[in-house]
């Protein structure tokens, strides 16, 4: 089995390494670096014996394989290459460049842990750090008092993946607990904790949000009034007032929404967005826009090559690599030489996908929506 190419993924954390042997169908292999590995083939012992690889996942034609975020990926893609050997023989990872890597604007995964429909505490992970975060006494108490209809509440507690972050892992740890805090006032747990007891579904919670509701002088009930919103293309001027919002939650949950309208009105929001003060929202916009892939976004996207954070030129080199056109490859060409490795890796990609002529494909999720639209 050898290397046929290896590509970047939405995870900093994670590496797609595609190989020449197709698995058979239905099969896959699934190791961690504190398993067993006495029974595993080889390859997986091998790769395993090289620091700072954590995972590795491999079903079809492809590895995914997961890195510990304190090594950086040029320090493993070369003994990777070496270990597996490459169909073409390239060696070439820009071994002889060093990467700076830049924790505070790493990707964070957050959970939070519900119980029915009351949450009761914040996890988040970065890289292979966890962190928990207790959320105000009176969540845990309505837990209680709505664990009297359960026969066992800590079966029934589950951890439920949010969106991921980007920035300090303290901050915003601090930002969903406020976030939270601000969403389950006193009045929404008491029907929360009824509903559990009464053993009955919650109902619809979406509002009709209003530019007044904006107008509040307290972020938190600016943060629950957005919270409850439903977005169609009529509610752009309220999410645009949102984008002005002092609060940075509340435009970041303003932008998220933007990028669940799939409709070419929104770019200029987006665009905004994508200029905005704060990282998480800027590359929340980036986010947005890949999903919906159109592509009259390349110009802003190209632009965005040239933001502070790695994490948001990443997302635009990885826009440009799937649906950018020729417009793109001098930008494109300066991004060779970003101080991050990933960013530069995936520019170079996007440039071997244009210069080569293929077509772009949008995003995996675009690609999703083609299907089933296709299959219906």
């Amino acid at each position: 089995m050898k290397i046929v190419s290896i590509e970047p993924t939405p995870s900093p954390y994670s590496m797609k390494i595609n190989v020449d042997e197709t698995m058979p169908d239905g099969k896959t292999e699934n190791y961690k670096a504190n398993d067993d590995l006495s029974s595993a083939p080889p390859y997986i012992r091998d790769l395993f014996s090289i620091s700072g690889v954590k995972g590795i996942y491999r079903v079809i034609d492809f590895i995914a394989l997961e890195r510990d975020a304190r090594t950086p990926w040029e320090d493993i893609l070369p003994d990777v290459q070496r270990t597996l050997g490459s169909v073409d023989g390239d060696q070439d990872t820009e071994t002889s460049v060093e990467s700076s890597v830049d924790d505070h604007f790493g990707e964070v995964k957050v959970y939070v842990q519900m119980f029915r429909y009351i949450p009761t505490q914040v996890k988040l992970e970065e890289g292979d750090k966890e962190h928990r975060y207790g959320l105000p006494d009176r969540f845990m108490n309505a837990a209680i008092e709505a664990s009297i209809a359960s026969d066992n509440m800590l079966a029934e507690r589950k951890w439920v993946e949010q969106s991921p972050r980007y920035g300090d892992v303290e901050e915003i740890g601090k930002e969903v607990v406020e976030e939270l805090s601000a969403t389950y006032d006193d009045e929404r747990l008491k029907e929360l904790i009824q509903y559990a007891l009464d053993n009955k579904a919650a109902p619809s919670r979406w509002i009709k949000v209003t530019l007044e509701m904006l107008d509040h002088p307290d972020w938190r009930e600016r943060y629950a009034a957005l919270d409850k919103m439903d977005p169609t293309l009529d509610d752009l001027p309220v999410l645009d007032k949102a984008l002005e919002d002092e609060k940075a939650s509340i435009r970041r949950l303003a932008t998220a929404y933007l990028g669940m309208l799939d409709d070419k009105k929104v770019l200029p929001y987006l665009y905004k967005a994508l200029k905005d003060k704060a990282v998480n929202v800027r590359r929340t916009a980036g986010d947005c826009l890949s999903d919906l892939s159109f592509t009259e976004a390349i110009p802003e996207m190209i632009e965005t090559l040239k933001d502070k954070s790695r994490l948001v030129r990443w997302r635009a080199a990885m826009f440009l690599y799937e649906i950018g056109d020729e417009s793109a490859i001098p930008a494109l060409q300066e991004a060779l030489d970003d101080p991050e490795f990933e960013v530069r890796m995936q520019a170079k990609m996007a440039l071997a996908r244009i210069q080569g002529g293929e077509e772009g494909k949008g995003s995996i999720w675009h690609q999703m929506s083609q299907l089933i639209n296709k299959d219906n």
